[in-house]
């Protein structure tokens, strides 16, 4: 722990900091403006979020020695980037066959160096591509449009009266609040994965490195997902028109509603919020109700949306086929609180956390 290093950083540990940092960071920027499937993933091309990654790997090479020569933070004498650099350096040393295996094996420094890199590279490339790429060009790069909609809703509830009004305008604009909310809970997770200071409070403690809790999360997105669906179908609801008022309403009240929950248990978690990391324990509401309110939520979202599909003149082999669907993302979900709780209980506030938060997703039942 850092509170333990009494060792003097020099100079000499900052520059070697800071020189591994720019080469990681340098191969980091690399790998991501030239792999063709994240550059496919790209719906806008107004501004490609590759721009951000550039202009934020500049001001780290301009800003970042200074402040490293001023502040002589701890962390340093235990860089991640140097790590990561002696690994790669050991696999070109000319060793017998049996040596070489056990050097191409990181040891566990080396894991939570290569896996915390990977975690931001990945992660923090997906949430600001949508926000860039999918989410603020839709909105015109400002906030101007929450004035716009709710002028809308006066308008609807002024033509055709409240209740009359209010359910029209949920109809209407019930993507474009799902697309909001969603871009704001997006905003949570770029600026944590971009960021690891002790000013805002979510230093890297760990990441779970088992091939598990890697996989059930990574899953979950893009470009993976373009497998996962293959295994594990999932429905489109802007695909799927339901021509009942009541229950398309009805729907879309609970879909905004389940974007609303996981943006309030992300936005509780604020800048600790990532996956695979243990960031310090949160136990504030909604945590104190339950210990995974996010992924109850998105399971709740999945099931929102897949009903529509009943209703669609399905074939009993469909039916079944979506059912199963549901189940394999709700078991997606599960696997991937119980790979979180294994690597989270390491943690003695999460072990006393455990002791009085005791249901994971519905309280008193589960």
């Amino acid at each position: 722990m850092e509170e333990n290093i009494t060792q003097e950083v020099t100079t000499k540990d900052v520059l070697k900091h800071y020189l591994a940092s720019i080469l990681v960071y340098g191969l980091v920027l690399l790998l991501i403006t030239f792999c063709p499937i994240l550059n496919d993933s790209i719906e806008n091309e107004s501004f490609n979020y590759i721009l951000f990654f550039l202009i934020y790997y500049i001001c780290y090479i301009v800003f970042a020695l200074p402040i490293f020569l001023k502040l002589r933070p701890q962390s340093i004498l235990q860089s991640r980037n140097v790590t990561i650099l002696e690994y790669i350096k050991r696999q070109f040393k000319k060793v017998p066959t049996a040596e070489f295996v056990r050097n191409i094996t990181p040891d566990e420094n080396e894991k939570q160096a290569l896996m915390i890199t990977f975690m931001k590279a990945f992660f923090g490339f997906y949430s600001i591509n949508l926000l860039c790429n999918k989410f603020l060009p839709s909105l015109g790069y400002n906030i101007d449009f929450l004035k716009e909609m709710f002028v809308q809703a006066h308008q609807y509830t002024q033509s055709a009266g409240l209740y009359a009004g209010i359910f029209q305008y949920i109809d209407d604009s019930s993507d474009m609040w799902v697309k909001i909310i969603t871009m704001f809970t997006t905003i949570i997770l770029a600026f944590s994965y971009i960021t690891e200071l002790d000013l805002f409070k979510n230093k890297i403690k760990s990441v779970d490195t088992t091939p598990l809790g890697v996989i059930t999360c990574i899953m979950c997105y893009y470009p993976f997902m373009l497998l996962s669906t293959k295994i594990i179908p999932t429905p489109d609801e802007n695909l799927i028109p339901v021509d009942n008022f009541a229950l398309r309403i009805t729907l879309n009240i609970l879909i905004i509603l389940a974007n609303i929950g996981i943006l309030i248990a992300v936005g509780r978690l604020g800048t600790k919020s990532g996956n695979l990391t243990n960031r310090g324990i949160v136990t504030g509401f909604p945590y104190n109700i339950v210990r995974h309110p996010n992924y109850i939520m998105q399971i709740c979202y999945i099931i929102f949306t897949s009903i529509p599909v009943y209703f669609s003149g399905l074939y009993a082999i469909e039916a079944i086929l979506l059912t199963a669907g549901i189940i394999g993302w709700a078991y997606v979900y599960y696997l991937r609180a119980i790979t979180e709780e294994r690597h989270l209980i390491q943690d003695e506030a999460y072990q006393q956390y455990v002791e009085k938060v005791k249901y994971r997703f519905i309280p008193k039942v589960f």
